[in-house]
């Protein structure tokens, strides 16, 4: 009995949906636990505030930590706690939050990572990211009419029910779809930067490859070309819903090797030097990312056939 592997279709989406729902209120709780441990940052970002024209910088700074602390406590809570009612405002809070974030702070630049040497400003592409995958767990948790109780007659006990479970089905299938083309197509936008910077200036690549090779690996300027062409199949056949199991195992070595290599052990990738973290570059962006290639992996990964019967 053999599992196709090239095509398949996703099969519990709503359970990879919470594993990047959990990913994500894990990630993003870091940023307030970090800045109400280390005051200091806080006044720091109510002084870019002030920079920005608003008023009581401090106080809406306070606000905003508090805020998103409380918003990730609430996308924690399991789903069984109010019919996860408290996810709702848990999602939309940390949406507003990163949103103005973007407005205020990292807009019009996009790079999270690998920003030129001396440019200590991390752009958009992350809070883009995380707003996607709120996005979609708000989808799926969005209240709709089949998912209230409905008075049934005696003659339909059952209908009610079936509606309501094939509508959180439907949501929770189109609230993955979001994540699973935000993530690929976020991730796309370096390898295809990198292609076109290589066809201006080579040798930011050329030393990226010469500094592979000074570490150990064999033919470094060959493999960093390589991984650039490697991201941009792997995001394509995921976008396009072919091999995508090997294609999240594609991205998720390399986002592997880039944090062993680059990353690690600094965490914080956003936070104007640094706001809420250091901002050191470091693996938390990627973590997100290899988490949501690995609920696409799980969501996709071909079922076992089920035999009709022994002969």
């Amino acid at each position: 009995m053999n599992r196709d592997w090239f095509r398949t279709s996703a099969h519990h989406p709503g359970r990879s949906l919470e594993i990047v729902r959990i990913a994500v209120a894990l990630i993003l709780i870091t940023h307030p636990v970090y800045a109400l441990t280390h005051p200091a940052n806080i006044r720091g970002f109510g002084q870019i505030l002030e920079t920005r024209g608003l008023p009581i910088g401090l106080t809406l700074a306070w606000a905003a930590i508090l805020t998103q602390a409380i918003c990730c406590l609430m996308l924690l809570t399991p789903k069984r706690i109010w019919s996860g009612w408290l996810i709702l405002p848990g999602c939309l809070g940390n949406i507003v939050v990163l949103a103005m974030g973007i407005l205020l702070v990292h807009a019009p630049r996009w790079r999270t990572v690998g920003l030129p040497d001396g440019d200590q400003q991390p752009g958009a592409e992350f809070s883009v990211l995380l707003i996607a995958c709120l996005a979609g767990v708000l989808w799926a948790y969005w209240p709709r009419p089949a998912d209230r109780p409905a008075k049934r007659l005696a003659n339909e006990p059952s209908s009610s029910t079936d509606n309501s479970a094939s509508t959180s089905r439907v949501s929770a299938s189109r609230g993955f779809a979001l994540v699973g083309y935000a993530a690929p197509l976020i991730l796309l936008i370096h390898p295809v930067g990198g292609l076109v910077t290589a066809t201006h200036d080579p040798e930011g690549l050329h030393q990226l490859g010469l500094y592979f090779s000074s570490i150990g690996y064999p033919f470094g300027v060959v493999l960093v070309w390589v991984a650039m062409f490697a991201q941009i199949a792997c995001s394509m056949a995921i976008v396009l819903r072919r091999c995508v199991v090997a294609a999240c195992l594609g991205h998720i070595y390399v986002l592997g090797t880039g944090i062993w290599l680059f990353h690690a052990p600094y965490w914080f990738a956003i936070g104007p030097a640094n706001v809420v973290g250091p901002g050191q570059e470091g693996m938390e962006y990627s973590v997100l990312l290899i988490s949501c290639f690995v609920s696409l992996m799980l969501a996709y990964w071909p079922r076992q056939p089920v035999r009709s019967g022994w002969r």
